[in-house]
């Protein structure tokens, strides 16, 4: 029977990869495609059969453990397939090198990116020394992604030889859907992996939820269903696999283990580069040895390098392609620019709190993950303290990175390698809540009434403020927003705390504008606001402080009022010399207004009864990092503000 379960099982699987990777065409209904009741039904019989197997083999905690994971694998499946997506974002810079390897034999991306409508961007138009086009990114993606590129080559092969017409280009949906595939198979092997490394330190059912919360409670769901082509999932797998291995041989590794060790480190380091630090767990057990045993320094120096020639096979796809388009086997700066990753100007508080991806602001699961350590050190400090290395370093340097807020991300993607790690910290914080539960349950109880109060307090104020109708319906999307609003107003976003309180403590301005402040610059990178401030439309809320009125219309152009005073706030990287441009006029006489950037005066003008511009100018010594507060006070009848713009100065 088992056998037999085995063999179904095995069919079927094999029938769902065939529907993924061709779209619907099925191996047990042969002319018809697949919709999504076909595929509820293979998902419910696969289902089926792996409970059956279950039920037939050992009955032991962690193969039920599995199943309930391998289970929750089909629902995710299915959205995959209907609800998924497949190449988007930077997915295509990924995906570009798979079919350039495998189809040209080459890393000559002209081709592709001319397919993909990329060739005329000002960054690739332009061959590098070696005549080819540059990428910032890395390559291992596709190194591990070749067996499902091949799949889908075999697939819209066989295809072909039964009559139909794939397109066996590399840029077709067979290969594109079996990528995809590997990328959310990778990202369910590193939750497996996850799940073994914790089942060796934690109980079944802390090890099977901690397991569950880095899937489903962080960014990883999101890579290996919405944006499968790009790094993060395989850079889960891939880290997971060298912290699974690392911890598995802890104090009695081999030679060999050292080497494989390196390896799987070294493949990590080549899908994202910041994996590197990694090396940080087996570097630190060879010191720890040296110290013990300082007599076998020449045995621990040849473990050691074994190590690195293990990290230098795994990295080394990496290093040619380095060779390849740049001419150099290693890289002096990350080749998105020698700023890319400053150590000595980190964004902390933004990095983890902003709203633009803020790491714990989008993902609050994190706060377990971070503090999970403080138990964790105090009861398996061989395990905490050389994990911390890697999850310090990782951190800032995530934080000093460029565009720190990842560009178009999904919370903070760039935390990938860091899941194996932090989960580490989600079983500790469960286990030090449920035994804090066990002592304390009135404290629970508490926690239930929490939201319960805070609903019914939010609701009378929104009946207060006359937000929801006394005596009318109400959508629960109305009340459930506005309750939000009121908590924002009140006290700021709880996902953002303390950053919120410091913003307002820092500022004078009330905790929920961090939100809309915090990550927005006049200049800095992509999506930047140009240096523009547009007062006098809706839209730029979040710049401006105390001291406006709402907009008004005077002469065919709209403005903000003020009278006395008003600040707005100018969000910098780094302090420069900047002119300060501002369109203005005071219709009841003209009135001089001073103009000081962070509480000195750089100047004055006199705003007429005609609409103007005026111009002042403050060095770069006037302003600092983050945000500036740029004061305005009108001595004399009221000013009408139109929009500030803010000229670099030689740039």
């Amino acid at each position: 029977m088992r056998r037999l379960v085995g063999w179904l099982l095995a069919t079927f699987a094999l029938d769902l990869v065939v529907v993924i990777v061709t779209g619907g065409a099925s191996l047990l209904a042969p002319g018809r495609t697949v919709g999504v009741s076909g595929f509820l039904l293979r998902t419910g019989i696969l289902g089926g059969l792996l409970v059956g197997s279950h039920l037939l083999g050992p009955r032991e905690p962690r193969h039920r453990s599995r199943l309930i994971l391998t289970l929750l694998l089909l629902p995710t499946l299915l959205q995959f397939q209907f609800a998924g997506g497949r190449i988007n974002g930077d997915g295509v810079m990924y995906y570009v090198y798979v079919r350039s390897c495998l189809k040209d034999f080459d890393v000559d991306l002209a081709n592709e990116y001319t397919h993909y409508g990329l060739i005329t961007r000002s960054d690739l138009g332009w061959p590098t020394k070696t005549g080819l086009r540059r990428s910032i990114f890395s390559v291992g993606p596709a190194v591990v992604w070749a067996p499902f590129f091949l799949l889908g080559e075999g697939v819209a092969r066989a295809e072909s030889l039964l009559g139909g017409e794939p397109d066996l280009s590399g840029y077709g949906p067979e290969h594109r859907n079996a990528v995809a595939l590997g990328s959310l198979l990778y990202g369910f092997a590193a939750v497996l992996l996850i799940h073994g490394l914790l089942r060796r330190h934690f109980g079944e059912a802390t090890a099977l939820l901690a397991a569950l919360l880095a899937w489903l409670a962080t960014f990883l769901h999101w890579y290996m269903v919405q944006q499968p082509t790009m790094s993060h999932a395989p850079a889960a797998f891939a880290a997971a696999l060298g912290v699974w291995l690392w911890d598995r041989d802890r104090g009695r590794r081999s030679a060999w283990g050292f080497f494989t060790l390196g390896l799987a480190l070294g493949l990590a380091m080549c899908i994202r580069w910041q994996s590197g630090v990694l090396l940080l767990l087996p570097g630190l057990e060879l010191l720890g040895r040296l110290r013990r045993e300082p007599a076998a320094l020449g045995r621990l120096a040849g473990l050691g390098a074994l190590l690195g020639l293990g990290a230098f096979v795994g990295a080394f796809p990496q290093l040619a392609v380095w060779k390849a388009l740049y001419d150099e086997w290693l890289l002096r700066y990350p080749p998105h620019g020698a700023d890319f990753v400053r150590l000595n100007h980190p964004f902390v508080l933004e990095t983890l709190f902003s709203s633009r991806h803020g790491l714990l602001s989008w993902t609050p699961v994190f706060w377990l993950g971070y503090l999970g350590f403080v138990p964790l050190l105090r009861r398996r400090p061989a395990l905490a303290l050389p994990l911390l290395a890697p999850l310090v370093l990782m951190t800032y340097v995530n934080m000093c990175s460029g565009d720190w807020w990842a560009g178009g991300s999904f919370s903070n993607r760039r935390f990938d390698s860091l899941l194996p790690i932090l989960a580490l910290g989600f079983a500790a914080s469960l286990d030090a809540l449920r035994a804090f539960v066990a002592r304390r349950p009135q404290v629970a109880l508490a926690l239930v009434a929490v939201p319960l109060v805070t609903w019914n307090v939010t609701l009378a104020e929104q009946l207060r403020r006359n937000l929801i109708p006394r005596d009318d319906t109400a959508a629960f999307s109305r009340m459930a927003g506005g309750s939000a609003r009121v908590v924002a107003d009140s006290v700021g976003s709880p996902m953002t705390w303390p950053a919120s309180w410091i913003f307002a403590w820092r500022h004078g301005r009330p905790p929920s504008q961090y939100d809309l402040l915090a990550g927005k610059y006049l200049f800095y990178r992509q999506n930047n606001l140009g240096g523009h401030v547009e007062v006098g439309a809706p839209g730029d809320e979040a710049l401006l402080g105390e001291g406006f009125g709402p907009i008004v219309s005077h002469e065919g152009a709209t403005a903000r009022p003020f009278r006395d005073e008003a600040r707005l706030f100018a969000p910098l990287d780094v302090p420069e010399d900047l002119g300060i441009r501002l369109r203005a006029v005071s219709p009841a006489g003209p009135s001089e207004v001073r103009v000081a950037v962070n509480g000195r005066e750089v100047g004055r003008f006199l705003a007429g009864s005609q609409w103007g511009e005026h111009r002042v100018a403050a060095g770069a010594g006037y302003w600092r990092r983050e945000i500036n507060e740029v004061r305005l006070v009108a001595e004399g009848a009221e000013v009408l503000l139109d929009a500030v713009d803010f000229e670099r100065r030689g740039k």
